[in-house]
């Protein structure tokens, strides 16, 4: 039907992650990504996407496959149309296509338009007319939604029925191939009745720059765990979700005005911010930021603000958003919002102003992530290639542009690897459309270096002297607020016993911790120390054999006061994790100086100033 080579190049030029992200949320997890399955109902996830083997996989419901699988059995789709959207969406050309629809099956643009704007109409008027949809109405006065926005908006109701639509559409002599392109009417799995895919939810009309309704977004009135809180219209002939943006006809004119597109989550943080004057903001509709969305944004403004959620989605789209921006030329920042509100629950209880000024004030988004990973301090080998793997997308698409040579400087200085380097690993990565085996090494090979061994030495020695401490004066150490030594010592398995043991909160909890240290740990050091503490001192008189305890042994350094020992240890734990915090702090001057935030740059010399005086 269609020659391989042609389906091995839409799967080349598309990426599954991004591709399944516009239909659920995916989070990373190990090399590749985790979401709850959309086949059948979880609430733990166990739907996993491979992006090295573009394939995915569910271990609760069995179904997998690729990319084209996935639309067949998301969408309905037969096996041409899955190909014919890919190809469109990856910009592939089909040439001498077997598989064509047949013309009388296939509703006219103008025919599907109509369908959907009857339907936008109708669901209007059933918000603001009808007596049995009060609570619609009542839920919008709720969230401070006036009848002026309401009419802006074209906001709506879908009638409670299964068929409530569909009659009334068929009254009106729309045809059922019309309403099912549409998106308005599907059909059961189980017969061949048609329903209502939209039943007894606040209706969002999608619209195109045009005023013309291209889809709908639905929001459930009443709670139902066996239905998604929002439902989109599916993908149609008129609507793509990945072009469209919601609010930009309705704020295009602000937007132009202003200079400036706020770029939010969802279509109530569009209709609650202009509800209060912030009028500049459009929303993606549950799918990823695309190349096209800024394409949209780029006709309109040169700079956005996006504002997602707090959580670790909302963190993973912003970051996702930052090479699309710099590919489109757009200055784009990002800000996060306090007590981690959403942007219409800002804006309601704080007001536009400022709102307004948090925008102002925002970062830029790419100095926002370097500052970000910068902030973690110096990277283990594992965390540098995950952080670089990360920022592999800007990489590529700065690459070639003079103008960002000074961001290629800043990645350098935060990951620690000449610039060179950098470049030589990405160009690589590019000819193979893929990242490099091996990530580059760190900058500056030829200065002398430290031998690992003696450093890591030295390090755990002193995490073994902080647990001996700990042992000899636990009521002492359970005291100590655990952010004096947290986080000071290389050896983590060190550190992790010395939290269990702080989390016991008694000596006899502690000495639990310490028994089970004995049974699982293989380390003699410190199974030396802990038993110092489970056997308790040596019961045997001195003995001509055994040396004299009086005596000094070179082989074991002699015991010191407990109280002068753990004083000592602590206030060592203590200048490490201020030389820790020094060098960290010097990463970040020389980067914010590199950005040219002057501001930031002070505040931070400010504090490591504190930070030498103490």
């Amino acid at each position: 039907m269609y020659p391989e080579s042609v389906l091995e190049e839409i799967r080349n030029r598309t990426d599954i992650v991004e591709l399944l992200g516009e239909y659920l949320t995916l989070k990373k997890s190990g090399s590749g990504f985790v979401g709850l399955c959309p086949f059948h109902g979880e609430k733990t996830p166990s739907f996993h996407v491979h992006p090295v083997r573009q394939c995915f996989h569910c271990f609760g419901c069995h179904k997998g496959g690729n990319i084209f699988t996935f639309l067949m059995a998301f969408e309905n789709f037969s096996f041409p149309e899955a190909v014919q959207k890919l190809a469109r969406r990856a910009g592939v050309t089909l040439q001498n296509e077997e598989w064509k629809p047949k013309q009388n099956a296939v509703s006219s643009h103008r025919e599907i338009a109509a369908c959907l704007e009857w339907a936008a109409k109708y669901f209007h008027y059933l918000l603001c007319e009808s007596k049995n949809y009060a609570s619609a109405r009542s839920y919008l006065t709720k969230r401070g939604i006036t009848t002026k926005t309401i009419e802006k908006f074209m906001l709506g109701v879908s009638p409670k029925g299964q068929q409530t639509l569909l009659e009334q559409m068929q009254k009106r002599k729309f045809g059922i191939n019309q309403l099912v392109e549409a998106g308005l009417i599907i059909q059961s799995e189980k017969n061949a009745q048609h329903y209502d895919r939209f039943r007894h939810r606040l209706m969002f009309p999608i619209r195109d720059r045009d005023g013309n309704t291209l889809g709908f977004g639905g929001r459930l009135l009443a709670p139902d765990e066996n239905k998604p809180k929002y439902l989109n219209s599916p993908e149609s002939p008129l609507f793509s979700k990945r072009t469209l943006l919601y609010g930009q006809f309705e704020n295009e004119r602000e937007i132009r005005r202003k200079g400036e597109a706020l770029i939010v989550e969802g279509y109530m943080d569009v209709i609650g911010l202009h509800e209060k004057g912030v009028t500049n903001a459009v929303a993606t509709m549950g799918t990823a930021l695309t190349a096209e969305h800024c394409e949209q944004i780029k006709g309109m403004t040169q700079k956005v603000v996006t504002i997602f959620d707090t959580d670790r989605a909302g963190r993973d789209a912003w970051q996702r958003s930052v090479h699309l921006f710099l590919s489109a030329g757009l200055f784009a920042k990002d800000l996060t919002l306090p007590e981690g509100k959403d942007p219409d629950e800002y804006v309601m209880a704080e007001g536009a102003e400022k709102f307004s000024h948090l925008c102002s004030g925002a970062p830029k988004q790419i100095t926002k992530l370097l500052k970000e990973i910068a902030a973690k301090g110096k990277l283990s080998e594992e965390q540098r290639a995950t952080v670089l793997s990360e920022l592999t997308p800007i990489l590529l698409t700065t690459r070639k542009s003079a103008e960002h040579a000074l961001l290629w400087d800043s990645i350098s200085l935060v990951l620690g690897i000449t610039v060179d380097s950098l470049r030589a690993w990405i160009e690589t990565t590019a000819k193979n459309h893929r990242p490099a085996q091996q990530p580059p090494p760190l900058a500056h090979p030829s200065a002398p270096q430290k031998s690992p061994a003696k450093s890591t030495h030295k390090r755990d020695r002193f995490g073994l002297e902080l647990f001996e401490a700990a042992i000899q004066c636990p009521k002492d150490f359970l005291k100590l607020d655990r952010s004096a030594w947290e986080g000071c010592l290389a050896d983590k398995r060190i550190e992790g016993w010395l939290i269990k043991m702080h989390e016991a909160q008694s000596g006899p909890a502690m000495e639990k911790v310490l028994e089970e240290l004995a049974q699982t740990e293989a380390d003699p050091d410190l199974l030396s120390r802990a038993s110092q503490r489970l056997i308790g001192p040596d019961p045997k008189q001195a003995d001509p054999k055994q040396p004299d305890p009086k005596q000094p042994n070179p082989k074991q350094p002699a015991p010191k006061p407990n109280q002068e020992y753990f004083q000592e240890v602590i206030k060592r734990a203590c200048e490490l994790r201020r030389e820790k915090e020094v060098r960290r702090l010097t990463t970040q001057v020389k980067l914010t100086g590199m950005l040219g935030d002057e501001e930031e740059q002070l505040r931070l010399l400010e504090r490591m100033k504190a930070l030498r005086s103490q």
